[in-house]
């Protein structure tokens, strides 16, 4: 079959044969230029066949690699060029199949270019895949931040507020009665004059675990009251309530901070969330049992792309390696 992909453009070869022949068979479908009893004979050729067409075929449809494919074909654009600000992914699909070849292949596959430009545009303070860095606050508290986290700070005019945009981060907060401390996430706010915690938001709740000292959340938007945590409790605050969760746990939750990932029976894909924001490579996951299969270990963060083979495995689920260091899950 004559390929569609220059390996000089692209850089890449699968070292899957049948997966780099899969690929090269949904560029052909999506530029039309595929003979149906052609693929039906290269189909019949072997059992696998089958399984890695649709494999590839659920990363193609993923939102996320419209994004890849139109930084791929705005840097193939002369300078210059007036380019449209705006294109749909069947446009680009269609006009760009050896754009989407080299995304596929090189690009880093982010949720939306979107809301990355905004995080940039709005934070102070960021980290990247794997980076944990201390940043000192202008009033003498102290800042703990994970990986991949991004914060906004207002200390203007007598104000101590952070915002939390995206990730995970520890405060170690310098008392002061008069200028209370606050930490706002996705739902809701932390609020404290002194004492040390730790605050992760996530898609669908805030994650709020109080070290040491007092520490009163105030919900956004529902009908809770503001709760206040006791050391060594942890709190998820959501759109609808504030929920205490079981105790015990706070070597877990803080395990980051000394350089580990510590999992106690958590479902994959939580385990592959966490272990995930510590690589710079794309995890890509379809809907299946496997996700909720319970996983545990302690792994250095040093370690984490070794953590995510390990974790597959004890769930006996399986990695597809797929071109760009895209790991395709299931």
């Amino acid at each position: 079959m004559p390929s569609v992909i220059d390996e000089k453009t692209t850089g890449f070869r699968h070292p899957d044969p049948v997966t780099d022949q899969a690929l090269e068979w949904v560029l052909r479908l999506e530029a039309g230029e595929v003979e149906r009893a052609a693929l039906d004979t290269w189909l019949a050729e072997g059992a696998d066949r089958g399984a890695a067409l649709a494999r590839v075929r659920a990363l193609y449809d993923c939102p996320a690699l419209t994004v890849a494919t139109a930084q791929a074909a705005s840097a193939g654009t002369r300078p210059g060029t007036v380019r449209s600000p705006v294109a749909s992914a069947s446009m680009l699909r269609r006009a760009a199949p050896l754009a989407l070849a080299a995304s596929i292949a090189a690009a880093i596959i982010v949720p939306l270019l979107g809301s990355d430009w905004l995080l940039r545009l709005q934070a102070d303070h960021r980290t990247g895949a794997g980076e944990i860095t201390t940043i000192d606050l202008p009033d003498g508290s102290r800042m703990q931040m994970n990986s991949q986290t991004a914060v906004m700070l207002d200390f203007e005019n007598g104000r101590r507020a952070v915002r939390l945009l995206d990730g995970e981060a520890y405060f170690d907060v310098v008392h002061d009665v008069t200028r209370p401390f606050t930490v706002t996430g996705g739902f809701g706010t932390v609020r404290v004059t002194g004492t040390a915690f730790n605050v992760a938001r996530g898609e669908g709740e805030d994650l709020v675990h109080l070290d040491t000292g007092r520490v009163m959340l105030v919900p956004d938007g529902t009908a809770s009251e503001p709760l206040a945590l006791t050391p060594g409790q942890t709190a998820a605050i959501s759109n609808t309530a504030i929920a205490l969760l079981p105790d015990g746990a706070a070597e877990y939750r803080l395990a980051w901070r000394d350089g580990w990932i510590e999992l106690s029976a958590v479902p994959l894909r939580t385990a592959l969330d966490e272990i995930g924001r510590h690589v710079d490579i794309s995890i890509v996951t379809l809907p299946g049992a496997v996700l909720d299969t319970p996983v545990s270990g302690s792994f250095r963060i040093a370690e984490a792309r070794a953590a995510i083979d390990s974790v597959v495995t004890a769930a006996g689920a399986t990695i597809e390696r797929l071109p760009g260091g895209i790991l395709f899950i299931h």
